[in-house]
Formats: C-alpha cells, sequence, structure tokens
C-alpha cells in the first residue's frame, strides 16, 4: 500500500472475534492453538520493534460469521479511545518525571557545590599529601558530588525515553486506519 507520504505499512490480525482486540485468546488445546496477547500488544509490540511508518493500516481478518456492517468503525473508535488513554498517561508521567528531575537537581546540585568546596578546602590544607588527594582534588568528595548529580541528571535526560516512545507508538496507532475483512 502508498499514500502520499509514502509507505504504508500494513499489519495483519487474525482474530476469532473483535474483542480479541482488547482481551487475550485463551488456548484452544483440542485445537493445538496456544493463548495469545490481546490484538492491541500484538500492534504495539509489532511497532515497537522498527521504526514507526509514515502510515499505518491494521487488517482485522475475522471469522466470516463475526463480520457486521460498521465495525471496523466501531473498532476505530475503541482503538482511538484506547489510545486516548495511553496518551493522557504517558503525558502524566513524562511531566511527573520532568517535575522530578527537577526537584532533585536542586538537591544534587547543592551537594555537588558542598563536596566540592569540602573538596577545596581539603586540598588548601596542611594534610599529609596522600590525604590531600584521596579526599580533595579528583578524589573521594569529588566523585561524591558528581554522584548526588548523577539521578537528577538521568531523571531528565534520560528516564522520559520510553514514556516518549510509548506516546509515538500510541499516536501512530490512533491514526492507523482499520479494515475488518472476513477469512477465507
Amino acid at each position: 500500500m502508498r499514500n502520499q507520504r509514502g509507505d504504508v505499512r500494513e499489519l495483519i490480525l487474525e482474530l476469532g472475534e473483535a474483542d480479541e482486540l482488547f482481551v487475550a485468546r485463551a488456548p484452544d488445546v483440542a485445537s493445538g492453538t496456544p493463548p495469545l496477547p490481546p490484538g492491541i500488544e500484538q500492534i504495539r509490540d509489532a511497532l515497537d520493534a522498527r521504526s514507526l511508518p509514515a502510515a499505518l493500516a491494521t487488517v482485522i481478518v475475522l471469522p466470516r460469521a463475526k463480520v457486521k456492517p460498521g465495525l471496523a468503525c466501531e473498532i476505530t473508535r475503541a482503538v482511538e479511545r484506547y489510545c486516548e488513554i495511553g496518551i493522557s498517561q504517558a503525558e502524566k508521567e513524562i511531566r511527573l518525571l520532568r517535575q522530578e528531575g527537577v526537584r532533585t537537581l536542586f538537591i544534587g546540585l547543592s551537594l555537588f557545590v558542598v563536596f566540592v568546596a569540602i573538596a577545596e578546602a581539603v586540598v588548601r590544607s596542611r594534610l599529609p599529601g596522600a590525604v590531600r588527594d584521596f579526599f580533595g582534588s579528583d578524589g573521594l568528595f569529588i566523585v561524591v558530588g558528581w554522584v548526588g548529580l548523577w539521578y537528577p541528571i538521568e531523571t531528565l535526560l534520560y528516564s522520559g525515553r520510553p514514556h516518549r516512545r510509548e506516546l509515538a507508538i500510541l499516536r501512530a496507532m490512533r491514526e492507523m486506519r482499520i479494515v475488518v475483512r472476513a477469512a477465507d
């Protein structure tokens, strides 16, 4: 499939019924069918594994008896609602992480300044050279100061990354075209 923006990535989901989009399929030992995760998780996993396409289409293949007029629209509304809830949650997590990073940055900076000042005082003291080196210049107090900054920096720069990826996946899913087709 193609559109004006480039390739359309097409995912094909074979489900026993439409509700399996959100509910895991139970195993059927007699027919040799293992349990399957909900279809929505299968879509997310497929998108998470690769770079996100410019456009996405999901073809849901159902038994002929389970296909009814307007089902694609109903499924589209359910997926959009699912995505909106997930987007809201991911945005909230990013906001909370940013607040946590800023809050702890002030503590980390304070620790850094205090320990660098202590290290400088040790370097300027009349302590033996080995003690000054161990605690002062490039020593223990400098390392402790940097460790105090590590958590806030990591929180601000890296902790939100999984949530930003989740946002991108959910936004792509919210915009995907859904087609329902009867199994052959």
